[in-house]
């Protein structure tokens, strides 16, 4: 419990800060929407001179972003960007600040086992999480309110949402795995923009090929935003996908870090 508490405390300032940029984008982006709405005509005419790969790489050809939920899908990927390089840093860093900043030896001293140590830390880093993405979610809502003078359908809007937490849960898991597996971090910044953005560039390249064995590969295809609102629902295959990685990440994590050499200062 201690460990729990020391790592809200020192990750808290962290969550806030990248919680208020993931916000603040919302805001600045969503304040353009009741002008995009009414020129939607204009904005189609606009579209139609990007090339076809292009707009199937941006989703632009599925979504239609004259309605709140259109737009917002559109704007979403972007905050899914953002949201996913905060979980992988955070995962990267839960275990590996120990050995960077070489007190590692100390904690593992404690009467406490290593397994308690990653429970502790993960627990943790999902209970900012969960927090973070709650706090989103209420000013998504709000701001969409605001600026949006039709009804939109929330529950179409609320499952866009929820994407946002399963996504971050693999990529969390995702940088655990990492943390342990490699001998050396130095900094992980450099690691989190590389893994990301190399998946999320397999997206751009999985909707312009249109190619569903593709999307396997990449987190950020299994919730496609045009599907969702298509459908107002997730598909079950992607969930269990996603679902099944966080699980065998994680518990590969705890395996090879109860087994790893911790190294002492």
């Amino acid at each position: 419990m201690n460990v729990y508490i020391q790592e809200l405390k020192m990750s808290a300032r962290s969550a806030i800060y990248w919680t208020i940029g993931m916000i603040s984008l919302l805001a600045m982006f969503m304040v353009m929407f009741p002008i995009i709405s009414k020129d939607a005509a204009l904005m189609q005419q606009v579209l139609s001179k990007f090339p076809p790969e292009l707009a199937r790489a941006l989703g632009l050809n599925t979504l239609d972003m004259s309605t709140l939920t259109g737009y917002y899908a559109f704007l979403f990927t972007y905050i899914l960007l953002i949201g996913a390089i905060y979980a992988m840093k955070s995962g990267i860093s839960i275990l590996s600040e120990e050995i960077r900043e070489k007190t590692a030896d100390f904690l593992i001293t404690k009467p406490i086992s290593r397994t308690a140590i990653v429970t502790a830390k993960i627990m943790s880093t999902v209970t900012l999480l969960l927090l973070q993405n709650i706090v989103f979610i209420a000013s998504a809502f709000i701001v969409s309110g605001i600026v949006s003078d039709k009804p939109f359908d929330k529950n179409v809007f609320m499952l866009i949402n929820v994407t946002l937490l399963l996504v971050q849960l693999f990529f969390i898991a995702f940088g655990l795995l990492l943390s342990v597996i490699m001998k050396k971090i130095k900094t992980v910044l450099p690691i989190t923009m590389g893994v990301v953005f190399g998946f999320f560039i397999l997206q751009l390249l999985n909707q312009s090929l249109a190619d569903e064995k593709l999307a396997y590969i990449t987190p950020f295809a299994y919730f496609d935003t045009a599907q969702i609102i298509e459908t107002a629902s997730l598909k079950g295959n992607f969930i269990a996908v996603n679902l099944a990685l966080i699980i065998i990440f994680t518990a590969f994590t705890y395996i090879i870090y109860n087994k790893k050499d911790i190294p002492s200062v």
